[in-house]
């Protein structure tokens, strides 16, 4: 039998769940569909910028999202969202386990960083591997760092590593740098960062956290160099294979939104890393997962004939509940 759903959302990262919290607070029906909970939220061990939050975690803000989410009556399930098809009556979502009806989607599946394919690379994440320069560069103050990656993402890792860590070992494959002439002469400047062209890395080592990573150049020779961090800047993949039939993507791959997270399609909605908004933090995630959850409400109730609400602020008095 396939269960009916107001909203179904895809994915549980800090998009997807804010989302499902401001749908749930409607008391309209709710499911959460994701891989995982937390996304990439589970690759920060430490957590500065979030507002109201200090030193926390990624996965304890998950965990507080989706206990948040619970308690309003949401639901969630964990599976993989393999279609979304128009019907009759709205959206079929079908997963690997089941299939789900809902009047409105909201798209927040995020996407994964691209790793290098080390042997020991997931067993030093977040012990010293990382995949985002602007979450935890600050964590190396001083340090002896590394980064690695491709055209504007490597250029933009090494400048900001550049302005806390001691050393900073940029590498790369090609000859020369590539990407904005301003900012690779900016590099070239820098005292702290040694440039190590035509070279890759072959391997990792470490007892509980990073320590040291082999360097194979272009002619076979190999060199081993201490750090106690490397930022692995290869860009990320979003997977839309489900829904591009649907709504509208850009030459990257990201969904196309205008305000309150509206695709091209009017029943669909999106917000967080998969969307072409700039920023790809946790707090605008946040932000523009609660516009596209209510946006996704207010469609449903349209559906019914109602108005909707413009915020999610209520108070109830007798039998009326006002919204400002």
């Amino acid at each position: 039998m396939v269960q009916e759903y107001e909203i179904v959302v895809i994915g549980a990262g800090p998009a997807g769940l804010s989302a499902g919290i401001f749908v749930a607070r409607q008391r309209a029906s709710c499911l959460v569909i994701s891989k995982d909970l937390g996304g990439q939220l589970n690759l920060i061990p430490k957590l500065e910028n979030y507002p109201g939050m200090m030193m926390s975690s990624g996965p304890l803000l998950a965990k507080t999202l989706e206990n948040q989410y619970l308690m309003l009556k949401g639901e969630i399930t964990f599976d993989t969202v393999e279609k979304i098809d128009e019907t009759e009556s709205g959206l079929k979502v079908k997963t690997t386990r089941s299939e789900y009806l809902a009047k409105s989607v909201v798209l927040a599946p995020g996407r994964v960083p691209n790793n290098l394919g080390l042997e020991n690379e997931s067993m030093f994440s977040n012990k010293g591997v990382h995949y985002c320069t602007k979450c935890d560069a600050p964590f190396y103050q001083g340090r002896t760092t590394a980064t690695v990656g491709v055209g504007g993402y490597l250029l933009e890792s090494g400048i900001l590593l550049s302005r806390m860590a001691a050393k900073v070992y940029m590498i790369y494959k090609g000859g020369g740098l590539g990407g904005d002439k301003d900012m690779i002469e900016s590099i070239k400047k820098k005292e702290n960062i040694e440039l190590v062209p035509n070279t890759s890395i072959k391997s990792i080592s470490g007892t509980t956290s990073l320590q040291q990573i082999t360097l194979l150049d272009n002619s076979g020779m190999e060199k081993t160099v201490d750090v106690d961090g490397l930022f692995i800047e290869m860009g990320s993949k979003i997977n839309l294979d489900f829904v591009k039939h649907l709504v509208q993507l850009n030459a990257s791959g990201e969904i196309e939104v205008s305000g309150g997270g509206k695709t091209t399609h009017p029943a669909i909605f999106a917000a967080g890393d998969a969307t072409h908004i700039p920023y790809k933090q946790i707090v605008a995630a946040c932000g523009d997962g609660a516009s596209a959850g209510l946006s996704a409400f207010n469609y449903a109730e349209k559906l019914k004939g109602k108005h909707g609400i413009r915020a999610d602020w209520k108070k109830t008095i007798g039998d009326t509940v006002f919204h400002y």
